[in-house]
């Protein structure tokens, strides 16, 4: 009994193709089946020809058709096995591609980013400053990124300030000893704040200020047994302090004048110290004057509108970022608060033939000052060199006063009018000759005031008791000069309880904002038009407002530059982050290609409609 089976060719288009009914007899194995196909197509038998049966089954060309379930009507598929091999594999080998390409590029953005992540931070550095003034010493710390920018620090200020206890440096003068532990409590604060690998590299100076000035010129054994002990006691710590004579010495007055003037610049953004504010500042080409007023000296420092015709003893260049600065600066000696203050007590003490009761008109009313006759006679701004080239002349004591332990009371008396008026006659020359252009007091060259002043220490420190710098508004020069004079009329019972940063100024501040007034208008000739060019500021960004920033500033351009070499640079980890992207879009579009094989794949096997049937 023969039947008849239907071979349906799905070779590839260069072989035969269509539909061949071929009569067979149930036992005739595949292999007979397939030479009368390709008889019926005219085609040799090929040794990969093969039949196909149900769910692409190859059948074996010795198998029997009627055990390998091939009846009547059935229809088989007609394929070539090398075609089939080679589709398969290459089938294959698109999905291999498919995964090593997704794996080479998913391990590569995570080894890169991984590495990335593991380069160090930053290389710090980090610097100690103290400023030893004549009331007291403070220690600063500032950190900068050791790279720097054209070799200078872009520091900034980094945990607290150290008050060391104590009185400024030059007190210990009788007892250079005595000065030690003051300055090892904040040498301590310093350790801990640095991290214990810096040490070593982080240096550390003390520059003394107008008090030591003053002590080296009435007494230079003393001012040299200061600084002797200050050394010793530095050398204690493992900072780094290999050049002592240099790095912890007396500043001058001009040096003090200029640091501050870098601070004021540095901490409003008015130098180019990055790519950044060289161009801003390009276009906004100004800079900030610095006024500092300490204990016993005062210092003004400003860029003028003119520097070209300035004299060389009154000016100033530093380099900084890559520029140089030229301007004016000028140190004021004995017209610090403290300073002149007792010069005052020594003018009126005088003026009132040197009685032991002394009538005070800066003082608060119902107040008593005691001192004594050597605290104000023996003064080097009231009596000696300094005094004489300041003032023009020496208070001293009658030759019948010997005992310097006598003790002045001097009586307050509240009168703003009388306070002003003797401040002005005792401190100021404004009618000494001026040998230049233009001159501020004392015939001291000063060229016009320009631009805008940060005013800071006893500038900031009156006002700000004065409650005139609240949330850091703007006060006029009438508005100062009336709540000068309110408070000035006041009692100390009136005083006494009003808060104070400083409670032991309270006798003081009268005096003191009189005599700022005096400075600031008569003397560096601000008045009611320019005055809004002031700002009274003790810190700015969290930093102090003084010398001590501008000194470390300045230092760095010193100080060897400290970077971490970076193996993996920014630019290398782009490159390999578009490498290994690319690999992931590459794996896609295999993928996408693999799908595509697979619906064609699909499409070729399909059954005819009339696949199994009879």
């Amino acid at each position: 009994m023969e039947i008849e089976v239907t071979v349906q060719s799905i070779l590839p288009s260069e072989g035969p193709q269509g539909r061949y009914r071929i009569k067979m007899n149930p036992n005739d194995n595949v292999e007979q089946l397939l030479r009368r196909t390709c008889a019926e197509a005219h085609v040799p038998l090929k040794p990969s020809y093969c039949i196909r049966h149900a769910a692409n089954k190859v059948l074996p060309r010795e198998a029997i058709l009627s055990t390998c379930n091939v009846r009547n009507g059935e229809v088989v598929h007609w394929t070539d096995e090398e075609h089939i091999v080679r589709k398969v594999g290459g089938f294959n080998t698109i999905w291999f591609m498919c995964v090593l390409s997704l794996l080479i590029g998913a391990i590569g953005l995570i080894t890169v980013s991984v590495l990335k992540s593991q380069v160090p931070d930053k290389e710090f550095d980090y610097g100690i400053v103290m400023d030893a003034g004549s009331s007291h010493t403070s220690l600063y710390i500032y950190k900068w990124d050791g790279a720097k920018y054209k070799q200078t620090a872009e520091a900034s200020q980094t945990g607290e300030t150290c008050k060391a206890p104590g009185k400024g440096i030059s007190s210990y003068a009788a007892n250079p000893e005595g000065l030690s532990d003051g300055l090892r409590h904040c040498l301590d604060f310093a350790k801990t704040t640095i991290p214990g690998d810096k040490w070593s590299s982080s240096p550390v100076y003390l520059g003394a200020t107008a008090g030591m000035r003053l002590l080296n010129e009435v007494n230079s054994s003393q001012s040299s047994a200061v600084l002797i002990e200050v050394r010793k006691t530095i050398q204690e710590y493992p900072f780094n302090f290999t050049d002592p004579d240099r790095q912890a010495r007396i500043i001058s007055g001009e040096e003090e004048g200029t640091f501050s003037w870098i601070t004021s610049n540095y901490i409003s953004k008015s130098l180019n110290d990055n790519p950044l504010s060289s161009v801003l500042n390009a276009v906004k080409s100004k800079t900030i004057g610095a006024l500092d007023m300490g204990g016993a000296s005062a210092q003004i420092s400003f860029i003028p509108a003119n520097f070209t015709s300035m004299p060389a003893n009154y000016s100033n260049t530093v380099r900084l970022y890559g520029d140089n600065y030229t301007l004016y600066t000028h140190s004021f000696l004995c017209y610090g608060v403290n300073e002149a203050m007792r010069r005052v007590q020594a003018a009126l003490a005088a003026q009132q033939n040197y009685n032991l009761t002394v009538k005070d008109p800066c003082a608060p009313k119902d107040f008593v000052i005691n001192t004594t006759y050597e605290n104000v006679f023996k003064a080097p701004c009231t009596s000696g060199r300094h005094a004489v080239e300041t003032y023009g002349y020496n208070i001293d004591l009658p030759e019948d006063i010997t005992d310097m332990n006598e003790t002045f009371h001097f009586v307050g008396e509240s009168n703003a009018t009388a306070c002003q008026a003797f401040v002005e006659e005792n401190l100021f020359n404004f009618t000494e000759t001026c040998n230049y252009k233009q001159c501020s007091f004392n015939g001291q060259y000063q060229p016009h005031v320009f631009g805008e002043f940060y005013a800071f220490s006893s500038f900031y420190y009156v006002t700000t008791f004065l409650n005139l710098t609240q949330d850091n508004k703007q006060f006029s020069l009438e508005e100062f000069k009336n709540t000068t004079a309110e408070f000035c009329s006041k009692t100390w019972e009136e005083i006494e309880n009003i808060p104070a940063a400083l409670p032991k100024q309270r006798p003081w501040y009268c005096f003191q904002a009189n005599y700022i007034i005096t400075m600031l208008t008569k003397g560096y000739k601000f008045n009611d038009e320019n005055w809004n060019t002031l700002k009274f500021v003790g810190q700015v960004e969290k930093t102090d407002i003084g010398w001590a920033l501008g000194f470390m500033l300045n230092e760095s351009n010193q100080i060897p530059v400290s970077t971490v070499v970076d193996t993996f640079s920014t630019t290398l980890f782009v490159l390999l982050v578009v490498l290994f992207t690319l690999f992931i879009i590459v794996s896609v579009g295999f993928a996408c290609h693999a799908r595509r094989n697979i619906k064609t794949k699909g499409r070729g096997y399909s059954l005819f409609s009339n696949y199994g049937a009879v």
